[in-house]
């Protein structure tokens, strides 16, 4: 709630006292005004103090998780079967104390221990006034305790969001949607359990424990979560690693590299015309086929490190165009035409440059894979979806054995680094569309990339 009490403001003041105040004026009048608030039926119902007292004291100090970000405590169970089995004046007693002990054992600020406290004590109290259950009933007193669950809940959860939205100022209403949203499985079934094990413990006390049984498989889920939540963990930091090597060693070789190149181009000047020139020409092409791998490398971290997409309004027409003109040289010397086809001016929020990098890696590949004299076409159009870019070759199509893990990274043909396709995939991906291939032996294939309207 807060570093210190007298720093809140005067309305979360009010409720951190008020709360606490309510349900001690609540209980307070149902004692006086309530001649069976501290008689028992049955003695047995005494040792249901002490129990329920020690299970709320546990449940607050071991809360369970039933997501991977959200964490519940068991406590509703108990306090709310003192509520139904124990008299109005002891039950929701029982309950209050055992919430202030296990926050006090959690370390928990005095005022959010008290407004912990008082919540539980006014609705434990309403509850036990609308269906306590005083003996072997029937369906209208089972009714009632149903109810008397239910209200426990609500008045619950309605009173515990009161203070965060003091706090925040965030409208009490949307607070109170998303924590219904929430808890409302978790809830339900903590009160369904309480309710049958309290109709269970008067009606069927042999069978009153097996409700219960749900405890074991809440605590079973609850081991599995913190075990996926910590694989996650593991596993995302693995990713964090692959990503800071992969842009480490693009960096790293980038500077040796260019060096590299610029020493061969001497040597290449140096000995045009003489033997050792076949030799140069080949270490610059192997040398730049390692350029473009790092850079491809670089492209690939980037893409992965889920850093929000720099969105503007592109036109992918004057994308495809871009695109063109950057590879037109290397297409001429391979002996490839390129062209494009633009059916619609489809506009698209992208991050342009990405967007760009995802095209430009289909383009290469289909330059490289055509036979001279054949086109490379870029079409431009609207799909089912939204708008798409499709990238045809004439190339000698892709074996179907590859076509499962074709866009999977270094799965790589007997030209290119693997990489280009896996780059494609996820930029079209993280803009929440979807690419695909269509290809056929000798025939060529197109890839599709077709992205939200």
């Amino acid at each position: 709630m807060g570093p210190a009490f007298t720093t809140f403001p005067r309305p979360l003041k009010a409720a951190i006292l008020g709360v606490p105040a309510l349900g001690v004026v609540l209980v307070t009048t149902v004692a006086a005004t309530d001649a069976g608030a501290f008689n028992v039926v049955q003695l047995w119902r005494w040792l249901l103090v002490p129990g329920c007292f020690l299970t709320i004291v546990l449940a607050e100090r071991f809360p369970v998780k039933i997501g991977l970000q959200q964490k519940i405590s068991l406590g509703a169970l108990p306090c709310i079967v003192a509520a139904l089995l124990l008299p109005p004046g002891v039950g929701p007693v029982t309950a209050a104390v055992g919430v202030l002990a296990g926050n006090v054992i959690v370390r928990r600020t005095w005022s959010e221990t008290a407004f912990n406290a008082g919540n539980t004590l006014t609705a434990a109290t309403l509850a036990s006034v609308i269906g306590a259950i005083a003996h072997d009933g029937d369906v209208a007193q089972d009714l009632r305790a149903t109810v008397a669950a239910l209200v426990y809940l609500l008045v619950n959860l309605a009173l515990a969001v009161m203070p965060a939205a003091l706090h925040s100022g965030q409208p009490y209403v949307t607070l109170v949607r998303q924590a219904v949203s929430a808890t409302w499985p978790a809830s339900l079934t903590l009160g369904a359990c309480a309710v049958t094990t309290s109709v269970l413990a008067v009606e069927a006390p042999i069978a009153a424990p097996l409700p219960l049984i749900v405890l074991p498989m809440i605590y079973r889920m609850n081991r599995a979560i913190e075990a996926q939540a910590k694989a996650n963990e593991q596993l995302a930091g693995v990713l964090t690693a692959q990503r800071r090597f992969l842009t480490d060693v693009s960096h790293q070789v980038a500077t040796p590299l260019a060096t590299i190149m610029t020493n061969l181009s001497i040597l290449r000047r140096a000995n045009r015309g003489r033997p050792a020139e076949e030799a140069v020409d080949d270490s610059v092409a192997e040398a730049e086929r390692m350029k473009r791998m790092l850079a491809r490398l670089r492209s690939l971290a980037h893409a992965d490190e889920d850093v929000p997409l720099r969105r503007e309004l592109v036109d992918l027409a004057e994308l495809t165009a871009d695109v063109v003109r950057a590879y037109t040289a290397q297409a001429a010397t391979s002996g490839v035409e390129l062209v494009t086809d633009v059916s619609e001016h489809a506009h698209i929020n992208a991050d342009k440059d990405l967007l760009r990098e995802a095209v430009a890696n289909l383009v290469d590949n289909a330059v490289r894979v055509s036979p001279p004299g054949e086109k490379v076409t870029l079409r431009v159009d609207r799909g089912a979806a939204g708008p798409m870019i499709a990238v045809a070759d004439r190339g000698p199509g892709i074996e179907e054995e590859r076509l499962p893990r074709l866009f999977e990274r270094f799965q790589r043909s007997d030209s290119g680094s693997g990489l280009g396709l896996a780059i494609a995939r996820r930029v079209v991906e993280r803009h929440g569309g979807t690419i695909r291939v269509k290809t056929a032996p000798g025939a060529g294939s197109t890839f599709t990339i077709e992205l939200p309207g």
